[in-house]
């Protein structure tokens, strides 16, 4: 694919990246055990809730491709797009090495978020966590928006998560290496899904994801953070507000 035209914040997560400042090449042992360790996090659980047997997949800016493995893991068809060819090709060796259901399952493609429809896929369900925040223009967002729709069968499903920067703790408990993001609430999250064109079925909290360790600042806080996260969806809602670490939406599109 061609870097040419790339958005910037897509140009700088590939420099990252390729900096090693992001995400970095993990060993299959681990990565399998974050793989297992999805089925806590309240963000996949409430997806599993959406996908209907023979559905497709697609999570757009995939990161480590947590999600699209663990639902490779379990048989669904998923496609995790990262616009970083370094990214993409540290997953397929991980594909390798897994073996199963990770390779029969699970397509692994370099992707623009601007230009999904290019892939040549119609999917069932679009997933993303921890990328939409990224861009701060919210044209872009929109078109990002657009993207997702453009690839959605009819009433497909839309499924953001992005972190709650309301959280007193998180400029604590995060590296600085973290890209710029948007500060999202559950209304602005929600309005910009409607304004595209999106019909809202579910809004909720989620703590961390499996892979949280990448990103926090000091190792002292990963044991706290675990006792918190194993409790996180005990607890009631008002509480959940104040802790999350994440916000998401379920939608539909109309």
């Amino acid at each position: 694919m061609s870097e040419q035209n790339l958005h910037q914040a897509s140009e700088e997560w590939i420099d990252a990246i390729n900096a090693k400042k992001g995400y970095q090449a993990i060993d299959p042992t681990h990565f399998k055990r974050f793989v297992h360790n999805m089925r806590t996090y309240v963000f996949f659980r409430r997806m599993l809730k959406y996908i209907q047997p023979g559905d497709t997949v697609l999570e757009a800016g995939c990161g480590w491709g947590l999600a699209s493995f663990a639902l490779a893991e379990r048989g669904i068809h998923a496609t995790a797009v990262d616009i970083s060819p370094q990214l993409i090709h540290d997953l397929k060796s991980l594909q390798t090495q897994l073996g199963g259901n990770f390779v029969s399952h699970l397509e692994c493609v370099v992707g623009d978020i601007f230009h999904l429809p290019a892939l040549g896929k119609k999917v069932e369900v679009v997933c993303s966590d921890g990328t939409y925040e990224h861009f701060l223009d919210a044209e872009d967002r929109k078109k990002i928006l657009q993207n997702f729709a453009d690839i959605l069968q009819q009433h497909g499903k839309c499924i953001v998560a992005v972190p709650n920067l309301h959280n007193p703790f998180f400029g604590t408990a995060v590296d600085q290496k973290m890209p710029a993001m948007h500060p999202f609430t559950l209304a602005t999250l929600r309005s910009e899904l409607e304004a595209g064109g999106f019909r809202i079925l579910e809004t909720g909290y989620t703590f961390v994801n499996p892979g949280f360790e990448q990103w926090i600042r000091s190792r002292a806080l990963i044991i706290p953070v675990k006792m918190v996260n194993s409790v996180f969806r005990f607890l009631p809602r008002f509480v959940q507000h104040f802790l999350a670490a994440h916000l998401y939406i379920v939608a539909e599109k109309a």
